[in-house]
């Protein structure tokens, strides 16, 4: 089979050297949750972007404030929600 067949094998063999931040996000995203907890995660962190006071936020910049603080964590950046 083609390795373009499956992308775990794609990004593990030699592009994971080419793109090494790639390969760190297509292994989080092309992987499986074991548990819903990344979920509730999710709804909970979701729950501190949408508050009584932001409540004039579009759900398209929920969207990106949401992607940023999950996916900003691994690149190792430090902020405050």
């Amino acid at each position: 089979p083609n390795t373009t067949d499956d992308p775990f094998k794609y990004w593990s063999g030699e592009n994971s050297i080419k793109w090494p931040l790639l390969t760190k996000l297509s292994h989080r995203y092309f992987s499986a949750p074991a548990t819903s907890s990344e979920s509730e995660r999710l709804f909970s962190t979701a729950g501190l972007v949408v508050s009584n006071l932001r409540t004039r936020l579009l759900p398209d910049n929920v969207e990106k404030l949401l992607f940023l603080h999950n996916n900003l964590k691994i690149y190792d950046y430090k902020y405050d929600l």
